[in-house]
């Protein structure tokens, strides 16, 4: 199997069995991933979204610490806000998607909800993926999402999957 094969084969599985993986850390490498959700490699950028989305479905949250986990290695990833980002979202149906920089879409639900922190003063507002693995909301995602949120009193909101998500 040639490795271009190999990568589509690897990219059409949705889950891995993360949680049954326990290889030793592999030492002298790591990961790290930028406040846009750039990956690195050993400070070297990774430019191929493959690479990317594959590398993105192998993350594990383990004591505090995410790590690139597959059955041999075990590489620690540094983050510095969160593991994707949001670059793009739509509405259909009355309900709400947003698409990861991975171009994956995950349906805002009360599995994968909206939240809305107050960090340093500025809004930081993030969509639940999985357990310890969040998006966050491009800024001028966020500014469009707030643009057209229905108001209740002095609260902006969204509505998806028959659920209210409020933006403050």
């Amino acid at each position: 199997m040639d490795l271009k094969q190999f990568e589509q084969n690897a990219l059409t599985l949705n889950e891995y069995p993360l949680d049954q993986w326990n290889p030793k850390l592999c030492e002298g490498v790591k990961f790290c991933i930028d406040a846009d959700a750039n990956w690195y490699y050993n400070n070297s950028k990774i430019e191929r979204l493959a690479m990317v989305q594959l590398f993105s479905k192998l993350v594990k949250w383990e004591e505090g610490s995410y790590f690139a986990v597959t059955p041999v290695e075990k590489i620690p990833i540094l983050v510095d806000k969160e593991i994707f980002s949001i670059i793009d979202y739509k509405q259909e149906a009355g309900d709400y998607y947003f698409q990861t920089n991975t171009q994956e879409w995950v349906k805002l639900t009360q599995n994968n909800p909206l939240t809305v922190e107050m960090i340093n003063h500025q809004p930081y507002p993030k969509i639940k993926l999985k357990e310890h693995i969040f998006a966050l909301l491009s800024r001028n995602v966020f500014y469009k999402v707030i643009a057209e949120s229905k108001q209740d009193g002095m609260s902006m909101y969204l509505e998806s999957d028959g659920k209210c998500f409020y933006l403050n």
